[in-house]
């Protein structure tokens, strides 16, 4: 046995030690590096949990512990008497890991009606699109600051439904370059569609306010309100911008200066001296 072993070893000592091909030595690399990219890279498509993604998440990769103090917030600039048709807002996931900390975040998300995606999301501040409906982190979005990260997308409404609903999962990842270890948060939020203004005395007055979205002027018309009255504009905020007379004329066009007025949605008002009174939101963007 101990001959056999000797010659083992000089055997081994005798090999000369060669260098990986660069081909392999890449591959290798690869290999290696595989788990940490997938996590950066944003994840596949239908992964938000939501009905569309057949609920499922990125734990049909990943896995690890129940959360704790781990969440995911979903807001918006969606006005709290809802979302008007063909307009965009802004959609903001918050993922916050509280005191359980983390390394790594990611999330995906998707708007969706009943049996199907509502409108259309185009990517914001770290964010991109996999296949047109799904919104995920960016390959440069996944380091959080104190155990928070932020993202954000537009979303515009279109036509049709009466309501929607925002799904969000969430990954806390520990940053291990493996797929274990990392927990996740789903979540969603309902947002109503806005009804104000649809009245009869709306009808008859035919306010209406173009181009809409409005970047330098706004046009108002209304040609049902040829009495006198008031004219107010109020941002999202329930702050006043514009207060003034309206006058009969006024009901063949009147110009508004928005070119410096902040990105947002609005709120206009007409109210006559004869009872009537109509509203139209707008939105101004730069």
């Amino acid at each position: 046995m101990s001959c056999i072993q000797l010659n083992k070893t000089s055997y081994l000592i005798s090999m000369k030690i060669r260098p990986l091909k660069p081909a392999i030595a890449l591959a290798a690399m690869a290999l290696i590096s595989f788990p940490a990219l997938t996590n950066k890279n944003g994840a596949p498509a239908g992964k938000s949990g939501s009905p569309m993604s057949n609920g499922q998440t990125c734990y049909s990769c990943h896995s690890g512990p129940s959360a704790t103090t781990q969440v995911v917030n979903i807001t918006s600039d969606i006005p709290a008497d809802g979302y008007l048709d063909n307009t965009t807002y802004t959609i903001t996931i918050t993922s916050d890991a509280g005191t359980a900390g983390m390394s790594r975040a990611g999330f995906e998300a998707s708007v969706e009606k009943v049996g199907g995606h509502q409108g259309s999301v185009t990517a914001g501040t770290g964010t991109q699109l996999t296949q047109t409906h799904f919104v995920t982190q960016t390959s440069s979005s996944y380091t959080p600051t104190n155990g928070v990260k932020t993202w954000s997308f537009s979303w515009n409404s279109g036509t049709g439904s009466d309501s929607v609903t925002v799904y969000a999962a969430g990954l806390f990842a520990n940053g291990n370059n493996q797929n274990s270890g990392d927990a996740l948060v789903t979540t969603s939020m309902e947002f109503k569609k806005s009804h104000v203004g649809l009245d009869e005395a709306s009808a008859l007055i035919g306010l209406s306010a173009s181009p809409n979205p409005a970047q330098n002027v706004l046009r108002f018309a209304a040609p049902g309100a040829h009495d006198a009255g008031r004219l107010t504009v109020m941002d999202a905020l329930g702050r006043t911008v514009v207060d003034s007379p309206w006058i009969a004329a006024d009901a063949d066009g009147r110009l508004i200066d928005v070119s410096t007025w902040s990105n947002g949605l609005y709120t206009a008002s007409i109210r006559l001296e004869s009872g009537k009174n109509a509203q139209v939101r707008f939105q101004v963007l730069h």
